[in-house]
């Protein structure tokens, strides 16, 4: 199997998983044409794909699953609480709902939850799991990490840039809550208790104002004794990986 990561940050957020029977995206929150462009960089092209797996009824997760559902006329895949939340805004698109596994061709996709303003779940594909928009480390992240080789894991923010940061005091307190995002130090902790196993370590969804690419890498090495990670770019593809 192998992932690809288009696009993670608050200013999009599209991740693309291929095995050898399916080529599914999770969550897709650039335009059909930058989406297209960016999986062009990196050799993968937008018409194989097979479904779109949405994780929550936020816009950096799903402005783009519209129109590239409609033009590739491909199904859609969401709980149905997720659903409800932003239909209007996916418009006509061909739904699938899930509450439990599910599969897209000869892939399995098992939904994880996590802890978020909104409903929300993370996902676990074979020996790949994606976690993102979690404000802390649930009791379900916890269990399936054990099994796991390879983990997308959110970073968001660095505790002193958010707390001396521009961002007014309610939304600097929704962001640091258990129902908000993950700190550089939780992501970071959380690797170094339950995932000190694992092969491939990828820190996502990085805040533009509240976050660099330099203290997450800082911060993870310092919990993780200089053990190597990927951190994922705002600002173009990050890469493909083989993932087992």
């Amino acid at each position: 199997m192998e992932l690809s990561i288009i696009a993670s940050g608050s200013n999009g957020n599209c991740y693309l998983l291929q095995s050898a029977g399916a080529s599914v995206l999770f969550d897709a929150g650039k335009s059909f044409s930058e989406t297209e462009r960016r999986m062009a960089a990196l050799g993968r092209d937008i018409r194989q794909v097979d479904g779109i797996v949405l994780s929550h009824a936020h816009g950096d997760h799903y402005q783009g699953i519209g129109p590239i559902a409609r033009r590739l006329h491909i199904p859609v895949y969401v709980r149905e609480e997720v659903y409800a939340a932003c239909r209007r805004r996916l418009g006509p698109v061909d739904v699938c709902h899930f509450e439990n596994g599910f599969r897209i061709g000869d892939m399995e996709i098992i939904p994880v939850e996590t802890s978020h303003d909104v409903s929300s779940c993370g996902f676990v594909v074979g020996r790949l799991g994606i976690f993102t928009d979690t404000g802390c480390a649930t009791s379900q992240m916890k269990e399936v990490i054990r099994d796991l080789d390879a983990v997308l894991l959110e970073s968001n923010y660095d505790e002193e840039m958010l707390m001396n940061g521009p961002y007014p005091l309610d939304l600097k307190e929704r962001i640091a809550s258990d129902r908000g995002h993950l700190s550089n130090e939780d992501a970071s902790d959380f690797i170094r208790r339950y995932g000190d196993h694992l092969s491939q370590v990828f820190l996502a969804h990085l805040s533009e104002t509240n976050n660099s690419a330099d203290k997450v890498k800082e911060t993870f090495e310092s919990f993780n004794e200089d053990r190597p990670c990927v951190v994922c770019s705002r600002y173009r593809q990050t890469g493909t990986f083989r993932i087992g």
